[in-house]
């Protein structure tokens, strides 16, 4: 199974994704594309996309403009030739799950959850021609902007529109189990699970998973013939806060011979002397971040 370290505001620097070698994907913080098309220098120098072995590396972007993503795999060109060391992009995920008030009223973030039509589009004109570009494309989503909007299944709405692009390029969609005005601590709604594996299409999933036994529980939620369609369709997971409670979470996922234990504390310092982070970064990972 896939282990994907969720991405998040002020933390997710190259020196702390780097920081899990156990994960097979990891993500910058979100970044407004627009900026990254207007070729704003401090916009790009957050995409800290050095190596990182064994690990897939995606942008995050914000946006709901179609001309925007047309002209993205161009930059992304651009950027690989000036920055070669950072030419480490598996691909980009589209953000349709930030639930500030200010960025759904325009359009974008958990807002695009229920604009499937332009969801679809954006991933579209990103791919163009097969032979255009190499980089993937995903999206990660919310069940819906609050507890009523979760019960139209956009989800699955979303999901099933995707079914006929053919293209190995489009990497399963991340659903975050939860509605846009749920708080973190909440719980997600995994009886949606059922409901969005009806689409016939891999997922990836995220929603305050910490151990193999939430997994249990989950699958406990599907019926029988469900749970049989578990390891087709549920290709991942993806953590994020347990990552910070626990460096060590993505240990409770792996098979034993790589489980090889690593001073989490002294590799995060390393990290950020190779390739150090801007302070805000510093301060949130200090603050946050709890070894044992």
């Amino acid at each position: 199974m896939e282990l994907h370290l969720a991405p998040m505001k002020n933390i997710s620097c190259w020196a702390f994704r780097a920081l899990f070698p156990e994960i097979t994907d990891s993500y910058t913080e979100m970044i407004n594309l627009k900026e990254l098309i207007k070729e704003r220098q401090r916009v790009w120098d957050h995409i800290d996309t050095f190596q990182i072995k064994n690990h897939r590396q995606w942008i995050q972007v914000l946006t709901n403009n179609v001309n925007d993503m047309l002209r993205l795999p161009e930059c992304l060109k651009s950027f690989y030739s000036k920055n070669p060391e950072r030419a480490n992009i598996y691909g980009v995920c589209i953000n349709a799950c930030c639930p500030d008030p200010r960025i759904i009223s325009a359009g974008e973030g958990a807002a695009l959850v229920k604009r499937t039509k332009r969801l679809r589009n954006l991933i579209e004109v990103f791919l163009g021609d097969s032979e255009s570009h190499r980089f993937h494309i995903s999206c990660k989503m919310l069940l819906g902007l609050n507890s009523k909007e979760m019960y139209y299944n956009k989800c699955l709405d979303f999901l099933s529109s995707i079914e006929s692009i053919d293209d190995p390029r489009l990497a399963p969609t991340i659903i975050h189990f939860k509605h846009a005005k749920q708080p973190s601590i909440s719980e997600p709604h995994w009886e949606f699970l059922q409901t969005s594996l009806k689409a016939g299409m891999p997922i990836i999933i995220n929603g305050n998973i910490r151990t193999n036994q939430d997994i249990q529980n989950i699958k406990q939620k599907l019926s029988l013939d469900t749970q049989k369609k578990w390891n087709e369709l549920i290709l991942g997971l993806m953590i994020g806060r347990e990552a910070l409670r626990n460096p060590d979470c993505f240990q409770f996922f792996i098979t034993r011979s790589q489980n090889e234990k690593i001073s989490k504390k002294k590799l995060l310092k390393n990290n950020i002397k190779t390739h150090s982070p801007e302070m805000r970064f510093l301060k949130n990972i200090k603050k946050y971040i709890h070894f044992e």
